[in-house]
Parts: C-alpha cells; structure tokens; sequence
C-alpha cells in the first residue's frame, strides 16, 4: 500500500514542533504550537481558540459528526531544555523534548487529516495542560466526546506499535493526622503522636493493594512534627493510588471515606478523590481495533497488539462515554526522559491507521 505524498511532510513539522518549547502552564509557547497546528490545517478545516488559564484550548473541525481526536500541546519540559537536548535528526531515529510526548501524535493527526477525502468529517481537539491533569480541558474534552463514535488518542504507542486498550484510574488523596503534643521526656504518655498514627496508615494503605487487580497505593510524600523531643501533634502525606477498574475506585474511595484510628485520641482525615476514571475496555472499542489491526498488519506485517497501561491520559474521560482508542501516536522511547525519541518506521503506517480510522468514522 503507497502512501499519500502529504506524509513526507511528517518530519519537517515535528522538527517545527520540538522546536518550539511548550511547558505546562507556558500559555504564549503553547499557543504558537496550537498555531502552527491550525495553519497547517487552515485549507482543509475550520479552526478556532478557546481561551482558558492555562492556554487556549484548539478545536479543528470539519462537518457534523465523525471521530473526536484527541491531541495536547504541552509538554514536561521546561522552557531552555533545547540547549541541552537539542532536535536530532539520525534517520531512522528523531529525538528532542516532546518528540514523542506528544508532538509526534498532533504531526499524525495533521499528517491523516491532510489526506482525508473532502467530505469527511472530524473534530481535533489539542488541550494545554494534560500533563497537569487536564482541569481547563476536561469539560470540553467531555462534552465532545459525546457527540463522536469514537475518540483517537494520539499518545506514544507501546514497542512495536502495540496501542493501549486500558488505563489505571488516577487518585490523589492527602492523609492529614492531628494528635496531641506533650514533652518526650517528661510526659511522653500525655501525648498522642501523629506520627505514630501515620506510620500505622501507611502499612494499613499498603494492605488495602490489589495488585493482581492492578491496584496500587504509595504514599510518596510525608511530614510532621516539630521538633525532636516533642511528640507530634500533626502529620501528614501524600498518596497516589491506581485502578484498573471501576468497581476497586469504588471500593478505594469508600475506604478512605471512613478511616480507621489507631490511636482514639488522633484526628485522622482523607481529602482528595479521583482525579480520573479506569479506562477499560468495551465491546464498542473491540470493533474499532479490530479495523485498525487489519489496518496495521496489511501494512507492517505484525499483529497490532492492545496492552493494559499504568499510566493514565485524557482517554480516562472518554472510555466511559464512547469508544476509545488510546495509544495511536508515535513509537518510540523514553516519554519524559533525557532519551525521548521517535522510531521513524513506524509513521506512516500509524499515520494511515489513523486515516482509515478517521474515514469509516465519518461514514
């Protein structure tokens, strides 16, 4: 199978791209990413900007209906990355902050747009601030979601172009304990120690895990006291909590509504919830990855394989509301690390999965 002449343009616009530095919560770097994006799409759609905090948010559309694509413009890397881990291009490999995550997913989507027929229609949503949680992004990206049959998301693909059929859930909880203060050598029973309590609440977290289920607890931050001869009379930590699936994000945030007190004189409490939903997978999203495997191994001669993913992405929104397909952006290594580069091989095909995508959902 050719393929079409635009996508030899790939790489010229992620050198653009990666060139230009765009680090959450940097709204003037963003919006020159988002505006290369419309140029590049300015013949074939209809683009505008929505303001918000954290950036405008880009929406490109063309037509009633059709697949929601799913795009975002920042990136972990902070403004003078560049001088230090410049662009590199060596052929079969490109490299640079934000190559993978995700400037080479938002040059597909332009790549698969620019080649689609006329009359068929789509929505291509780019967001400022995933990598921050989406919290200027999410209604928006909800709200699109339903009106599609389905949704692309174009971040980086698994080793050997395998995409991502399920998501943990994403919780943020933070444990605050008071106890009651008292002289560790005078009057060490009159107090009633924080930090004791929390020390109990960090193995009690740790027994709450599933981790056959894909459920994890890690309490990764902790402070409290005052000093080292006064019991504690406050603490605290921070706990990230993942699930695969709705049901133990249920259960997780049920638990943690009605803690356990160790020490009867401790006032304990988690504040927090879930910041995003598992995402799992449905029969609705069974029959688009059966269209884009046929797709994939037409032209790469491979199975394309579908794996369950501890991260999480603006797909987490979508799973629940239609069907989704995560994963669909470039291949490469190292998302958010000093090697962060692009396997060029595999572009064109995932640019032309994509397309065929975009088309039977336009139909």
């Amino acid at each position: 199978m050719g393929y079409p002449p635009v996508f030899e343009e790939m790489r010229g616009w992620l050198e653009s791209l990666v060139k230009q530095e765009s680090p959450s919560g940097d709204a003037e770097g963003i919006s020159r990413v988002m505006q290369f994006v419309a140029d590049a799409l300015s013949d074939v759609a209809v683009s505008r900007m929505q303001p918000t905090e954290a950036g405008p948010i880009l929406e490109v559309s063309r037509g009633e209906g059709g697949a929601l694509i799913l795009g975002h413009a920042d990136t972990v890397w902070p403004t003078g990355t560049l001088a230090e881990m410049p662009w590199r291009d060596e052929g079969d490999w490109v490299y640079g902050p934000g190559c993978l995550d995700m400037k080479g997913g938002l040059v597909l989507a332009m790549a698969a747009i620019r080649s689609l027929e006329p009359d068929v229609p789509f929505h291509f949503l780019v967001t400022p601030d995933e990598e921050v949680g989406s919290e200027q992004s999410r209604a928006t990206i909800e709200a699109r979601a339903r009106k599609a049959p389905l949704v692309l998301v174009l971040e980086s693909g698994m080793p050997g172009g395998a995409i991502k059929i399920g998501r943990a859930g994403v919780g943020d909880f933070h444990l605050s304990i008071s106890g009651i203060e008292s002289h560790a050598g005078l009057e060490p029973d009159k107090g009633a120690s924080a930090i004791r309590e929390l020390a109990h609440h960090a193995l009690w977290l740790e027994g709450l895990e599933q981790k056959v289920l894909g459920t994890t607890l890690n309490v990764g931050v902790v402070s409290g006291g005052t000093r080292s001869n006064v019991v504690a009379g406050r603490a605290e930590a921070h706990i990230d909590v993942r699930v695969t699936t709705r049901s133990e994000m249920d259960r997780i945030q049920a638990t943690l509504n009605a803690p356990p007190r160790f020490d009867a004189r401790c006032r304990v409490s988690y504040h927090g919830g879930f910041n995003r939903p598992p995402m799992e997978p449905t029969a609705q999203s069974a029959e688009w990855i059966a269209l884009a495997s046929r797709v994939w191994e037409e032209l790469t001669g491979s199975p394309l394989v579908g794996v369950r993913v501890g991260g999480a992405s603006d797909g987490n929104f979508t799973a629940p509301i239609t069907a989704t397909l995560d994963g669909l952006g470039p291949v490469g290594q190292g998302a958010h690390a000093r090697n962060e580069g692009v396997e060029w091989r595999w572009m064109a095909p995932r640019a032309q999965v994509i397309r065929e995508l975009l088309a039977q959902a336009g139909r």
